[in-house]
């Protein structure tokens, strides 16, 4: 794909995400986001070949994006089986869903009637991000810094957690200012989140 064709791609998913958040899947017309995008039906088309291919673009950049908000977690701050890698994801989770809202809320709800993902794109998407969750805690479980029958069951918990909290801010429940809890008091939430999770798998 050329260079201005990534960027009209780009511009489009974008587009496509703030009228999923702006108004909901129903806006996900070809004609809704070409106008959005401020482009043509054609050129949709030919970048994804129809609406479900949009909405498998859709779910696969999600996906990315949030691969990339773990890719700039700070990693190289913590050595390999430092449990602290985990509260890094735990962040750079919980940055993705306020930051890229729209494709935060296409990776979890309906984007097209009747769709489905196709396996590869969620195990693709899966392996990216969650797999790098389970692939943290074994390394922790494996350096002796955390102790679990499972790291998969454990990963799944931090997971878990950081999605329930990521969500909260995602639809400014909270985390803003005129909610009950402010964004500093988010962090000292999340804090408790994953140390009540990986206090209990300390040795």
């Amino acid at each position: 794909m050329s260079v201005d064709l990534d960027l009209r791609r780009t511009t489009v998913l974008e587009a496509a995400a703030r009228l999923y958040v702006d108004e909901g899947p129903h806006a996900l017309s070809m004609r809704r986001v070409s106008t959005a995008a401020g482009g043509s039906t054609q050129l949709l088309y030919t970048l994804f070949g129809g609406k479900r291919g949009l909405a498998d673009a859709l779910y696969t950049e999600a996906y990315d994006r949030l691969a990339r908000h773990m890719d700039e977690a700070g990693f190289d701050d913590y050595a390999a089986g430092d449990p602290a890698r985990l509260y890094a994801i735990c962040r750079a989770y919980r940055r993705f869903a306020v930051t890229e809202t729209g494709f935060f809320s296409l990776m979890f709800g309906r984007v097209v009637t009747d769709f489905r993902p196709s396996l590869q794109a969620r195990k693709a998407g899966r392996a990216k991000t969650f797999g790098r969750v389970v692939q943290t805690t074994q390394e922790c479980i494996d350096a002796g810094t955390l102790k679990a029958d499972s790291a998969l069951l454990l990963a799944a918990s931090c997971w878990a957690a950081s999605h329930g909290l990521a969500s909260l801010e995602a639809n400014a429940i909270i985390g803003v200012d005129d909610a009950m809890f402010d964004g500093k008091q988010a962090d000292a939430i999340a804090d408790n989140l994953m140390e009540l999770i990986l206090g209990a798998h300390r040795p």
